[in-house]
């Protein structure tokens, strides 16, 4: 009991000295505002832009990093299909030249020495026939701006959850700081009901230092939400995109409601049109078409050139020339690079096969613990609600109690903590 009533005391000394450090502006704020004005009181301080969570929204699509990469990896894939479009077209080339020397020369056509010349040239070329390669290559690019789009579509959900978390979790650091307000004044109250009892003979001084180290700790407890609230307000900045603190609107709460699926139906749903697995999907039709474009260098390749050109050593030139050609190649061997990259094809279209099926199984498993991590918290919040109630008649009748020397100062602690 002696050593008992020396740590009382000592923790009270130190909460007496520290205190004027740590919380004399907030003995000042809490004689001037209620919890929920020092609540709200944070976000003006950090000079925070108040928005809606729709509003969050709409500026994490707009500003949020990660969703500007994902675009552009969309637009890559966009070029990527062009190119595979423009495989199907011819080529054209211009060429032009002008040439003086010091000495002459015969001209390009023989007809005599000059000394300058002019030259010009029209070419175009296109490939009529190369194994299906560009068919098999534009089937992949397609596929690809399928894969990406869909990876653009789950980043945004990624994107607008983030910032729905940080959103709430500064709405919950705000009520949080309600609570540790409320508590300080909880605990003021219980140290001068402390007082009243020590003075009519029913406390003793260990339950008056008690209470004093309850009320110091309790408003520690305050400064440091109160830390945590404005940690908020720049973690929702940061998911939503912009530099500036961002704080919830006073009006937003904490309220939740079920999701009015069955779970069968979820999975159905993400099995349907979860933007993973359609990427996954899509990775596997293209990595299935990277075999076929492997195996067309097998086939026989067709190519038809022609061309037009000008020359002569007076400008315009004069002298004019035409040609056309077909060419063609059949490969034979080329020491295995094809068997190689056909080998390769097929290994990479079965590791993107195997990752499909792997993200479909993760699917199911990660919707059915979502769906039941919703379920388990709506009940939590209904059986947290019912002990708030219950833990604040219990605080009442123990300090009932308490008065008629029935309780103890311990069980008085017990029971603000568990409130």
């Amino acid at each position: 009991m002696v050593r008992a009533g020396r740590v009382a005391l000592m923790s009270a000394l130190c909460g007496v000295v520290l205190w004027p450090v740590l919380g004399a502006g907030l003995a000042a704020q809490e004689a001037e505002a209620t919890s929920a004005e020092l609540a709200e009181r944070i976000a003006v301080e950090a000079g925070a832009e108040r928005v809606s969570l729709a509003e969050a929204l709409d500026l994490a699509s707009r500003n949020n990093p990660g969703l500007s990469q994902s675009r552009s990896g969309v637009e890559l894939a966009g070029f990527t299909k062009l190119s595979a479009v423009g495989s199907f077209l011819p080529s054209l080339n211009l060429g032009y030249g002008y040439s003086n020397a010091s000495s002459g020369r015969l001209d390009p056509t023989g007809q005599g020495i000059v000394t300058t010349s002019y030259t010009a040239q029209l070419t175009g070329s296109v490939e009529l026939l190369d194994g299906l390669r560009r068919v098999s290559d534009l089937r992949g690019a397609n596929l690809g701006v399928r894969a990406s789009e869909a990876q653009h579509r789950e980043a945004e959900y990624t994107t607008a959850e983030a910032v729905k978390i940080a959103y709430f979790g500064a709405v919950a650091s705000r009520e949080l700081v309600r609570v540790e307000a409320d508590r300080v004044r909880r605990q003021t109250d219980q140290l001068s009901f402390v007082e009243q009892q020590l003075e009519l003979g029913r406390a003793t001084r260990s339950d008056l230092l008690r209470s004093q180290v309850d009320l110091n700790n309790a408003k520690v407890a305050l400064l440091t939400q109160q830390n945590a609230a404005r940690r908020s307000l720049f973690s929702l900045a940061e998911a939503v995109g912009v530099t500036g603190p961002l704080a919830p609107e006073e009006t937003a709460d904490l309220s939740a409601s079920d999701l009015g699926m069955e779970r069968g139906e979820l999975v159905d749903r993400a099995l349907r049109g979860g933007p993973s697995l359609v990427a996954a999907q899509a990775n596997a039709a293209s990595a299935k078409a990277g075999v076929a474009s492997a195996k067309s260098a097998y086939l026989p390749s067709l190519r038809f050139n022609g061309g037009w050109a000008w020359q002569n050593s007076d400008f315009p030139p004069q002298s004019r020339s035409w040609s056309l050609s077909l060419q063609g190649s059949y490969p034979i061997f080329n020491g295995f690079t094809r068997e190689t990259n056909v080998y390769r094809a097929r290994a990479q279209a079965d590791q993107a096969a195997a990752s499909e099926r792997a993200t479909e199984l993760g699917l199911r498993t990660d919707v059915d613990a979502a769906a039941g991590t919703i379920e388990a918290a709506l009940a939590t919040i209904a059986l947290a609600e019912q002990s708030v109630e219950l833990s604040g008649e219990d605080l009442r009748v123990t300090q009932e109690r308490y008065r008629l020397g029935l309780a103890t100062i311990l069980d008085l602690q017990a029971s603000q903590i568990a409130l």
